[in-house]
């Protein structure tokens, strides 16, 4: 084929046909494609059918801060009452680790029972029966194993059942509701009839999983996250195979954390409560005392009262001691709190709330104390000690510790010395009752104590109210924005995407199979392989044939390989014509190596010939591996090594024809000589073929392979044509430089390529024009009987 240098035109249709060869490359394996992707699908369906589907639950919450939101509107109705508005700064992400400590974790498994696993047992797969099972474990201690442990439950009616273990062992056969004793600890198995269906609750599957790494496995599924770094607002999701096991979990960690933080708020108010019902205790006792002084004192002296005097002495005396009472009460919750603070044993107690101290800032002090004190016992849980925050809290505690110890001492020398005076001014009050009559002034003394125990005694009344109030409305730590909710669509494993993975996977194993074949494959093919290596003229090609005979053609046959035949000739024809007029045209048939069909081509391109008219002699020349009698299945003959041997044997005697081929003559290559190449160096031969070139119209020579031996070449020169025989698919790519250089050399005279057993169905033959589009050829619907296996045929391998 002459290429047209430069020409864009040319350019573009060779790119075109690359493209297009390399889709219809893979479209002749579409069945194996599709094949391949339809097992990955189906190996795609099952293993979504019986891999345990992941649902996602979902809430999210509010982490309240009392000092940037203000007072909540649960607590706006005691405002007033001077207890509230103090609350702590709770830190986003402090309050996110809480949540997800060991400790909450650990209580929400308490609570929901999560270290007992319920599953009911099918062919393939377990199913959990979360809420479902008819029956439950119950541990009459509680049992925490070192190691999962599994047992089985039989039912075996509705009043008995047995426990079996892993190895199929009757380990016990008990009543329901009857205590078994076992390795585990002591435990009972209680019946719900209501949940039971028979055959689908017959054995159930029991784990009982060791607590600390069920907390980790909750743990590592649970996520908490804040909307943003400025939002205090908290996402919690969580990924379980039973949806409302996730919703269960997500709403008590919720729950637990609300009374974790309600109890750390309490703590403070409790000793507060300890604190006041002691004072409370000790007042209380003293003012009885006094009751019962002033009762017996009237009773003594047969009075009734003060007279006008004394009352308005009491009364003055009155207004200085309510001063007095709560400067003394503010002294004694300054020495308690001292008190407390010099305690070793107690280093990181919490303090009473300061309840009735005047100094704001030591009332914030000590709130900040407490707060730092509960961080400290939080993260103490989960945290070693020498862990950087815990060694971090315990000097902020030492430093606060240290500061407020200051503080109060301060404050208590202020209060003793404000205390003192006040005392003075009280003692000049007392010089005007002196001049009252003994008696009324002892009733004076006795009435004047009562009046300041019963203030005191209110006040403290007063303050135990408040501290009661502050317990009974503590709010919880966090709002709830959305209940947890389950997402009915499986979050793993992904369905589609199983599915798209599996379909990838199915085209491009097939596809990767088939483009390293290709890659690999350094066979001759179709004519663009021809093409590519060789400027050597092409004739045609012959496609693959699964018939048993070897002459495929005679006048009634319409196969395809006959009609590829056909071809040859008229294209033959088309070579002969600038060839000078002789008696007889000469065709050798030869090939690079053995086996590509030269002598099965001869054959049936005499018989082609033959079918117009022409007389037509088939000649072996191919000494050393003769075909042809083989081919047609008739005994070895003399032929043209005895001819060139022996002078007695004429050539007419050499020629036999064979049935339904008129107007053919074959001369067979007779006995294998052990010198052919000096043999058809003979004079005889020449005298061989101006015989032959006299008689017949065509003789069709069948030589030897070039590259084997020299035989073809000693005889060349009596070619008109040469048709080169490649094979498809047999024929290395890299031994077409063999053709090429005869070629270029001119060893062989008018040289032309036939391509032989080329494969129709993958557009390279007869039917589909030359290779992948651009040649000539047509076909008349004839396909040849295959008699492949059924999955060749199908996947065309």
């Amino acid at each position: 084929m002459i290429q047209e240098k430069g020409n864009p035109n040319f350019t573009d249709e060779l790119n075109s046909v690359n493209i297009r060869a390399t889709i219809e490359t893979y479209l002749y394996y579409k069945n194996l494609i599709l094949f391949s992707a339809f097992c990955f699908l189906m190996f795609g369906f099952v293993y979504l059918r019986y891999t345990t589907k992941e649902y996602k639950a979902e809430a999210s919450i509010l982490i309240k801060d009392n000092q940037q939101s203000g007072i909540s509107d649960e607590l706006k109705a005691i405002a007033d009452l001077g207890i509230v508005g103090t609350g702590s700064v709770n830190n986003t992400e402090n309050e996110i680790e809480i949540i997800r400590s060991r400790k909450i974790i650990g209580k929400v498994l308490d609570t929901l029972n999560l270290n007992i696993v319920y599953y009911s047992l099918g062919k393939i797969k377990k199913s959990e029966l979360y809420k479902k099972t008819p029956i439950k474990f119950v541990a009459n201690n509680e049992i925490d194993v070192e190691k999962d442990t599994i047992i089985y439950f039989n039912y075996l009616n509705s009043n008995y059942f047995q426990i079996v273990d892993e190895d199929d062992r009757l380990a016990h056969k008990a009543k329901f509701g009857e205590e078994i004793q076992s390795e585990i600890g002591k435990f009972s198995i209680e019946f719900d009839s209501t949940k039971f269906e028979k055959s689908e609750h017959d054995v159930i599957r029991i784990d009982i999983r060791n607590k600390n790494r069920t907390i980790d496995a909750f743990r590592r599924r649970v996520n908490v996250t804040p909307v943003n770094k400025n939002s205090s607002v908290v996402n919690l999701d969580i990924v379980n195979p039973v949806r409302e096991k996730a919703q269960d979990f997500l709403n008590e960690l919720i729950h637990q954390y609300n009374l974790d933080a309600i109890k750390d708020k309490n703590i403070v108010s409790e000793k507060t409560k300890v604190f006041i019902d002691a004072r409370l205790a000790n007042v209380g006792f003293e003012l009885t005392k006094i009751q019962d002084e002033v009762k017996n004192y009237k009773d003594k002296y047969n009075i009734t009262g003060l007279n006008k005097e004394a009352e308005i002495a009491l009364e003055e005396v009155s207004k200085s001691n309510s001063i007095l009472i709560e400067l003394q009460n503010q002294l004694e919750l300054s020495k308690y709190i001292i008190r407390k603070l010099n305690l070793t044993d107690n280093a990181y107690e919490i303090l009473p709330l300061g309840t009735g101290l005047e100094s704001m800032s030591i009332i914030s002090s000590i709130n900040v104390y407490n707060e730092l004190i509960l961080r400290y016992d939080k993260l103490k849980v989960s945290a070693g000690i020498l862990n950087p925050q815990l060694r971090l809290l315990e000097s902020q505690i030492q430093n606060q510790r240290k500061n407020l110890g200051i503080s109060l001492k301060n404050l208590k020398y202020s209060l003793e010395s404000r205390y003192n005076k006040l005392q003075r001014q009280a003692n000049k009050i007392f010089d005007k009752v002196s001049a009252l009559p003994s008696i009324e002034r002892g009733f004076f003394d006795i009435q004047l104590q009562r009046q300041i125990y019963t203030e005191l005694y209110t006040y403290l009344l007063k303050k135990k109210e408040e501290t009661a109030i502050s317990l009974a409305v503590t709010v919880p730590n966090a709002k709830i924005i959305d209940d947890a909710y389950g997402l009915k669509a499986p979050v793993s494993p992904n369905g589609k995407l199983i599915y798209l993975i599996c379909l990838f996977i199915g085209i491009s194993l097939p596809v990767s199979f088939i483009y390293i074949k290709s890659i690999l494959d350094t066979k001759v093919h179709s004519r663009s392989d021809l093409e590519d290596k060789m400027n050597i003229p092409f004739l045609g090609d012959v496609p693959h044939s699964e018939e048993d005979y070897k002459i495929v053609v005679n006048e009634n046959a319409r196969s395809s390989s006959a009609e590829a035949f056909r071809l040859l000739r008229t294209n033959l024809n088309f070579l002969l014509s600038n060839q000078k007029a002789k008696e007889g045209k000469v065709i050798f048939t030869t090939s690079t190596t053995s086996g590509e069909g030269k002598s099965l081509v001869s054959m049936n391109l005499a018989a082609t010939l033959s079918l117009a008219n022409a007389k037509v002699l088939l000649l072996g020349m191919d000494l050393r591996a003769p075909k042809i009698t083989e081919y047609l299945e008739i005994p070895d003959r003399v032929g043209i090594t005895n001819y060139i041997t022996s002078d007695d044997i004429q050539l007419e005697n050499l020629k036999f024809q064979v049935a339904d081929v008129k107007n053919l003559d074959i001369i067979a290559s007779g006995v294998i000589p052990p010198n052919p190449a000096e043999l058809l160096l003979h004079s005889k031969v020449d005298q061989l073929f101006e015989n032959v070139k006299k008689e017949y119209d065509y003789i069709i020579v069948d030589t030897a392979p070039v590259n084997l031996v020299t035989d073809t070449l000693l005889i060349s020169k009596y070619a008109d044509v040469t048709l080169y025989i490649v094979r498809a698919n047999y024929l290395d790519k890299r031994m077409l430089v063999v053709p090429q250089n005869l070629y270029n050399e001119k060893k062989l005279n008018n040289m032309a390529i036939v391509l032989n057993d080329t494969d129709m169905t993958k557009g390279y033959g007869y039917g589909y024009g030359y290779g992948y589009g651009y040649g000539y050829g047509y076909g008349y619907g004839y396909v040849d009987t295959v008699k492949k296996p059924w999955w060749k045929r199908v996947f065309k391998v």
